[in-house]
């Protein structure tokens, strides 16, 4: 009840966040930050000679602006007049599907862009605007000034000089009405046009919005590198904590991604960086996500996330970061299209994959499932602003709350996965002291010699060959550094023990002990941990055959292969055991019993996640089975002992 404790504890925290973020945003709205499309351009003009600005201080230039393919038309050209225009165009949109002499024109040209914005005739407000970045370079006049540019356009490849730089211009007029001419050119970019809204506004709101939009930024750009630096430290102490390193690599992509997108924070850090390494950078963020979050979550997961599965992702997103490294963005741009649906559908993979490990119980599955829940849900509210599913501009960038909604679960989860390595860790060290301590079984020893000795007056043959079966056995039984370094041994080494334990004990037996081996002979070679079988073969003969002196005594020894794990089982014939005292034994609690079998139980938990099954019949006998899950990987594999 208190891992559920602790669960709820943290999932109203997360919850909390969220709805304090939720508020934030709607205060935002309120206090008047929100830009306003209700008002759309037709025909060329936008009519804001109605517009409250004082109340509404932005409002974005959406609409249909007139259009002239194939032409920079200056300001001043008496071809701008309507008549003259090839025809209405969306803005924001792209240009590829306009129809020009009853065809599309496709990506590549070049073209101007012309709107007529009616003003209150009456205001006084000092206005700007917003100029998002274009496909690929533009040129921006307004009442016949040039207000700003973005690289070099051109008319051909050659000519042009690609910029994506979004920027904040204030307008030096009073006048009334707005005439804004735009040029535009695209010959590296498979979408052309004005692709994002450009935002009117007063002055004090437009930076408003812009600095409101870069603390957003710096804060998710902070929270992220602390989370690389977090997961960093977690790795550099526990390195067998593969996951904290994927978890740290996919925070910078997340990070870097955000230098990259909104204001494009990374201009303030690199003025000159090039178009090329920015594009290649900003598409790489993409497929990179899907590729650490796989690796981080089969690292964490990996009973629930076949491995075939995760090759298949990472295979796929890796060729498509190989197409963005090496070719130009006329080849990688277009295939993104494809790769966001591929984005997706691996997406909702891992949110199966992390539901079947909370379905499991597994340590901070439940709150991963949310964070990745969060994070897929706004990224395909973005994505459906991207493809105009919606033109909602203030949901552009939800994916940022998503992102901060799931790095805090990241880190929760990986928190209650680290604990709970910690606690097994602790229950595993007390089962090897507890373990140690239950190899050394006088008795047992005492008898075996004094059956040696009677032997020497028989058989001296018979006592040499006890004598070399002893020797085997406390060979492998006292190999306390084999046990303590949790090295795997093969299945034949761990059952060379056994034979030699049941040699010993079939001659106290006067041959009244009968073993029949069900082995597979390819489980032979498998790597288990030492010492699972011969206690089960130990408390059957010294529990199961003990008020059975005169019935023939049988114990059966399998290693099957089924559904994707190794089948060890023990039956024997014996008396069985009452429920109480099977329950007794699996949690230790018996000092008639030991504490063999509770040791097996807390290794089993701690390496395999499993545990030791017991079924039992009074006066028929009982069968103590474990099932240990076939890993693909090697890692579990190595070996002192063959």
């Amino acid at each position: 009840m208190k891992n559920y404790k602790g669960y709820i504890i943290y999932l109203l925290i997360i919850s909390l966040i969220s709805l304090i973020i939720v508020i934030e945003y709607n205060s935002f709205k309120n206090n008047r930050g929100v830009v306003r499309t209700e008002l759309k351009a037709q025909q060329g003009i936008l009519d804001l000679s109605n517009w409250d600005s004082v109340n509404n201080p932005l409002h974005s230039l959406n609409g249909e602006w007139l259009f002239f393919y194939q032409q920079f038309v200056l300001p001043d050209n008496p071809d701008t007049k309507n008549h003259s225009a090839h025809g209405l165009i969306d803005v924001p949109g792209l240009w590829n599907s306009f129809q020009y002499q009853d065809e599309k024109i496709g990506s590549s040209g070049y073209g101007t862009y012309k709107l007529k914005v009616l003003l209150p005739p009456d205001h006084k407000e000092k206005l700007a605007v917003k100029v998002p970045d274009m496909s690929s370079s533009y040129r921006l006049y307004i009442n016949g000034e040039e207000i700003s540019s973005n690289g070099t356009i051109g008319t051909s490849q050659t000519e042009e000089l690609p910029q994506w730089k979004p920027l904040i211009k204030t307008l030096n007029t009073n006048s009334d009405q707005l005439d804004i001419i735009i040029h535009v050119s695209n010959f590296h970019h498979v979408k052309g046009g004005i692709w994002e809204s450009i935002v009117l506004g007063t002055e004090e709101a437009i930076y408003k919005n812009r600095e409101l939009n870069l603390l957003l930024s710096f804060i998710l750009v902070g929270v992220l590198f602390i989370s690389v630096f977090y997961y960093l430290v977690i790795f550099s102490v526990m390195q067998s904590n593969i996951a904290s390193l994927y978890l740290a690599m996919f925070s910078f992509m997340a990070g870097l991604r955000e230098l990259l997108i909104r204001e494009a924070v990374i201009f303030l850090l690199f003025p000159n960086i090039p178009f090329s390494l920015m594009s290649k950078l900003e598409y790489i963020t993409v497929p990179s996500g899907p590729i650490l979050l796989a690796l981080s979550l089969y690292s964490l997961y990996q009973a629930e996330f076949p491995k075939k599965f995760l090759l298949t992702i990472v295979t796929v997103f890796s060729i498509y970061i190989i197409i963005i490294i090496f070719t130009p963005l006329k080849i990688f741009g277009p295939l993104m299209h494809l790769y966001l649906i591929f984005f997706i559908i691996a997406f909702i993979y891992l949110i199966f994959v992390t539901a079947a490990a909370t379905k499991k119980k597994r340590p901070g599955a439940g709150t991963l499932l949310f964070g990745t829940f969060s994070l897929l849900l706004t990224a395909l509210i973005d994505m459906g602003y991207v493809y105009k599913f919606h033109n909602n501009y203030d949901l552009a960038y939800t994916f940022s709350i998503g992102l901060i909604i799931f790095i805090l679960c990241q880190m929760h989860s990986l928190s209650l996965y680290i604990a709970d390595v910690f606690q097994r860790s602790q229950r595993l060290a007390k089962a090897e002291m507890a373990f140690l301590q239950a190899q050394i079984v006088p008795h047992f020893l005492y008898n075996t010699l004094n059956t040696v000795i009677h032997l020497t007056r028989e058989s001296s043959e018979k006592a040499r060959n006890l004598l070399m079966e002893l020797s085997n056995y406390l060979h492998g039984k006292f190999d306390f550094d084999l046990y303590n370094k949790n090295t795997f041994v093969s299945l034949e080494y761990e059952l060379g023990i056994v034979k030699s334990y049941l040699a010993i004990e079939s001659v106290r037996f006067n041959d009244r002990l009968k073993v029949n081996y069900q082995v597979d002979e390819q489980a032979l070679s498998c790597k288990i941990l030492p010492f699972l079988l011969q206690p089960l073969v130990e408390n059957a003969i010294r529990h199961g055959f003990k008020n059975n002196p005169e019935e023939e005594c049988i114990i059966v020894i399998s290693a099957l292969f089924q559904q994707n794990g190794l089948f060890l089982s023990v039956a024997d014939n014996g008396m069985g055991m009452p429920k109480d005292k099977i329950l007794a034994l699996t949690k230790g609690d018996s000092n008639e019993l030991g504490t063999g079998l509770y040791n097996i139980n807390q290794r089993l938990s701690a390496i395999y996640r499993t545990s030791l099954s017991i079924t039992n019949t009074i006066n028929m006998g009982t069968t103590m089975s474990i099932k240990i899950p076939l890993r693909s990987d090697k890692s579990n594999v190595k070996s002192n002992a063959s």
